[in-house]
C-alpha cells in the first residue's frame, strides 16, 4: 500500500455553545468497520467503509484520505443495500430488524432496543472529493461528508448513527491494498506461484501528507473499536498474517448475496449467486474497545495461489515433436536412414514427462517418472543407432 488511510473531524468554530465535556469524550467516538472485497474470478475488488459516530455534538465535517487519486463515480452508498433480507444481520454480526423509515435513513433495533441510525449518503452532495498532490509516493484524494449530513447526523439524537460507503478499486486504485508477486520458475513447469500481499493502514502518522498531517492529528476521532474483514476465494491459502486474526469462516451466500452485488437478487438468480459465493472465505481481524481506544490501525495479510503451467505443456509436445521430424528428416537426407519411430518418441516422452510434473496427476507421480526414465534410455539408444 502506498501510504496510509486517515480519517479526522473538523470540528465547530464556537466549542463554547455546547455543554462540558467530560475531557475522555471530548473527540467524538468511531467505530469503523473495513471489508475488503477481493474475488478475482469475478473480478470483485472493492472496499466498504462502514462509520458508526456518537458523541457527534462539536462536528462539523468528516474527512478521509486515501494515498491514490479517485473519482467520485467510484464510490456507492449502502444505506439501501443494507436493508435488504437479512444483511443487517450479516453486516453487524447480529439479529437486527428495521424499523422507522424516512427519505433520509432508518432506525434500526436489536433484541428490542434501539440499535443505530442508518443514514443515506448522497454522492457529490453529502460526499465530495477533492485532489491531494503533497501525497508521499504521488497524488492522493480527500473524501468529506460535507456539514449538511453532519448536521443531520448531530440531530439525529444520542444514539450511535452510522454511514456505510463502497469503493470500487477500479483504474489506478486497483492495487491500492494489494501487490501480486509471481514466482521465476523455469517456464515448462506445472503450475506458477503467486504470492499476493494485502495491507490496509489506518492513521499511521509518519506516512501523512503534510497538508493532512496536522488537520488529522488535531482533530482526531476517538477510535473504540476497528473491524477488518478480507474476503477472497478458497484458491488463496494464507501464507503469514500480522496479528491472530479473530475469526475465519465461509461466507454466508444467502447473507451476503443482495449486499455484495449491490442490489436485491432476483430468485431466479439466487442459486447462482450464492454458487459464486460459497467459493469465499471471511478473514475477521479486530482491534480496540471503549476502555482501551485506538490510534492507528495495520493488517497485513500473504496469501499463496498456483497457476496451471498446461499450456506450456501443450507448447513443449509440440515443439518436442517437430524437433522429432526434423530428426527424422535429417536422418533421412544424411544417412538415408529412417527413424519412423522417433517423432513418437519425442511426443510420448513430452506428454509422460507433464504428466508427472502436473499437480493434477500428482497421484502419478511415481509411476510416470519410472516410464520417464525409460523412455529417455529408449530416446538415446534410438539416437545412437542413426
Amino acid at each position: 500500500m502506498n501510504g496510509t488511510l486517515a480519517i479526522w473531524y473538523e470540528p465547530e468554530e464556537d466549542r463554547h455553545s455546547f455543554p462540558q465535556i467530560d475531557a475522555k469524550r471530548q473527540h467524538p467516538n468511531l467505530e469503523i468497520h473495513f471489508n475488503l472485497w477481493r474475488d478475482n474470478p469475478s473480478k470483485t475488488n472493492f472496499l466498504d467503509i462502514g462509520l458508526r459516530l456518537s458523541d457527534l455534538q462539536m462536528v462539523k465535517r468528516i474527512y478521509l484520505y486515501f494515498p491514490v487519486a479517485l473519482q467520485l463515480d467510484q464510490f456507492q452508498d449502502l444505506s439501501d443495500v443494507m436493508a435488504y433480507g437479512q444483511t443487517l444481520d450479516a453486516v453487524f454480526n447480529m439479529v437486527v430488524e428495521v424499523g422507522r423509515k424516512t427519505d433520509l435513513g432508518y432506525e434500526t433495533t436489536a433484541n428490542g432496543e434501539p440499535f443505530v441510525t442508518v443514514h443515506k449518503v448522497k454522492i457529490g452532495e453529502h460526499l465530495t472529493l477533492a485532489p491531494v498532490e503533497d501525497g508521499l509516493k504521488g497524488a492522493g484524494s480527500t473524501v468529506t461528508l460535507t456539514e449538511t449530513i453532519c448536521a443531520r447526523l448531530r440531530a439525529a439524537g444520542p444514539g450511535p448513527q452510522y454511514v456505510r460507503l463502497r469503493l470500487h478499486l477500479t483504474g489506478e486504485s486497483k492495487s491500492l491494498f494489494t501487490q501480486e508477486i509471481i514466482g521465476q520458475e523455469k517456464v515448462f513447469v506445472s503450475s506458477s506461484q503467486r504470492l499476493e500481499l494485502t495491507e490496509l493502514r489506518l492513521n499511521e502518522q509518519r506516512s501523512f501528507p503534510h497538508s493532512i498531517a496536522k488537520r488529522a492529528s488535531a482533530n482526531a476521532f476517538t477510535i473504540v473499536r476497528v473491524h477488518y474483514f478480507l474476503i477472497r476465494e478458497l484458491g488463496h491459502a494464507l501464507v503469514t498474517q500480522h496479528a491472530p486474526m479473530r475469526k475465519v469462516r465461509r461466507l454466508e451466500a444467502k447473507l451476503w448475496s443482495s449486499y455484495l452485488r449491490g442490489r436485491e437478487i432476483a430468485a431466479r438468480d439466487a442459486a447462482e449467486e450464492e454458487r459464486l459465493l460459497s467459493r469465499l472465505m471471511i478473514y475477521h481481524w479486530r482491534e480496540g474497545s471503549e476502555s482501551e481506544p485506538i490510534q492507528d490501525f495495520t493488517a497485513f495479510a500473504s496469501f499463496q495461489a498456483s497457476t496451471p503451467g498446461l499450456l506450456f505443456y501443450m507448447i513443449g509436445v509440440i515443439l518436442l515433436g517437430a524437433i522429432g521430424s526434423a530428426l527424422n528428416d535429417w536422418g533421412k537426407v544424411y544417412w538415408g536412414v529412417t527413424v519412423t519411430s522417433l517423432p513418437y518418441w519425442c511426443g510420448g516422452l513430452a506428454l509422460l514427462w507433464a504428466i508427472a510434473r502436473s499437480g493434477i496427476w500428482s497421484r502419478l507421480e511415481g509411476e510416470a517418472s519410472r516410464l520417464r526414465r525409460t523412455c529417455t534410455r529408449s530416446f538415446v539408444r534410438a539416437f545412437k543407432r542413426l
